[in-house]
């Protein structure tokens, strides 16, 4: 569905509340699945802020669920509401109809297992105030142990929606998250964040990162199949390339090691693995048992930088061989499904399924 139409539906569903006053200067956008203990925990740093609560409204956005009980009572003390929806159809979908229905003139996206610090929207409007034509910032999203949670190219934005600020009517204007960055029958979604982030410096908005702006997001991926889910995300890499092909080659996971720009270390690696392995065993089938151990070796070698990027974990080392066979999968259902989808819309607006 387009953020148009989307837009029109949740006007439809959640009328826009009359204002006693000026509009908020911020609206909170939050997708959510409607897990009760982590939202529960984001409401109560909301409502912890420092900022004037006249100044910013609440929206939380149910993909396919419904609030708990606890939850709904939680709203309505905070004076939050509700944006509940049919259907799951992926965080940007959430995230636009709660966009439709804001009144806010900044939207201030974060996620339900997030923790914005008790400044987060004062500092937020500080940087407004000293830099009236921003068009869009990011702010810092760093881990309980106060690491970055994705790797950044020196004060380039990554768009992370943990902590994003856009300009309501900008918003408006680039037509949305993308929608399509959602595969409904697998519940995988990726990339959309990447996808607008990159459309608003297409439209030509001037996009910052402001790192006393600050969010906490729990560690990333900690259960055991988790990688395996990760590496399905890869399915959403194709459409992303086929839309913003120079920021996608430019931007997305490059690593400086010194003076070096590496670009997607565990992709190459990955492939490299299935390569090697593929060799290898093509060797072994030739007879050739000594050059078969070579490649089985080399395929070994490449399974190192998986086995870093999840810490050398004992449990995740035994589902680092599964990892590139998934990953290869994904991109190849990402390719045709680009492919299908198109390219028919402008850039900004989601292509129609």
């Amino acid at each position: 569905m387009v953020p148009e139409r989307a837009a029109r539906g949740a006007r439809a569903r959640h009328a826009v509340v009359p204002l006693s006053g000026p509009p908020p200067d911020f609206s909170v956008v939050v997708p959510t699945r409607g897990e009760a203990a982590s939202l529960l925990g984001l409401l109560d740093a909301l409502a912890r802020q420092t900022l004037d609560p006249t100044r910013r409204e609440i929206l939380i956005a149910f993909d396919g669920a419904a609030p708990a009980p606890a939850v709904r009572e939680r709203l309505r003390t905070l004076g939050a509401r509700a944006i509940e929806g049919g259907e799951r159809r992926g965080p940007g979908a959430a995230r636009n109809r709660a966009a439709a229905v804001a009144q806010g003139t900044w939207l201030a996206f974060t996620e339900d297992d997030c923790e914005p610090a008790a400044d987060w929207l004062e500092r937020a409007a500080g940087r407004i105030g000293r830099d009236p034509a921003l068009g869009a910032f990011e702010g810092a999203t760093t881990t309980p142990a106060g690491a970055p949670v994705r790797r950044r190219d020196g004060d380039l934005p990554t768009h992370l929606p943990t902590n994003f600020f856009v300009r309501r009517d900008l918003f408006e204007r680039v037509g949305g998250y993308r929608e399509d960055f959602f595969d409904a029958a697998r519940g995988v979604y990726f990339r959309e964040d990447s996808d607008f982030g990159f459309t608003l410096e297409e439209a030509g908005a001037r996009v910052a990162f402001d790192p006393v702006v600050r969010v906490t997001h729990p560690a990333e991926h900690p259960r055991f199949l988790d990688p395996l889910r990760w590496a399905r995300r890869y399915e959403m890499d194709p459409l992303l390339q086929r839309r913003h092909p120079r920021r996608f080659r430019e931007r997305i996971e490059v690593a400086r090691v010194g003076p070096f720009r590496v670009r997607r270390v565990v992709l190459r690696a990955s492939f490299a693995y299935l390569i090697a392995l593929a060799a290898g065993a093509a060797a072994w089938l030739l007879g050739e048992e000594g050059l078969a151990a070579v490649f089985l070796i080399a395929a070994a070698l490449a399974l190192l930088p998986l086995a870093l990027k999840w810490r050398f974990r004992p449990a995740r080392l035994l589902l680092a061989p599964a990892v590139p066979f998934v990953l290869a999968a994904a991109l190849l259902r990402g390719t045709a499904r680009a492919r299908r989808l198109g390219d028919a819309a402008p850039r900004g607006t989601p292509a129609t399924p």
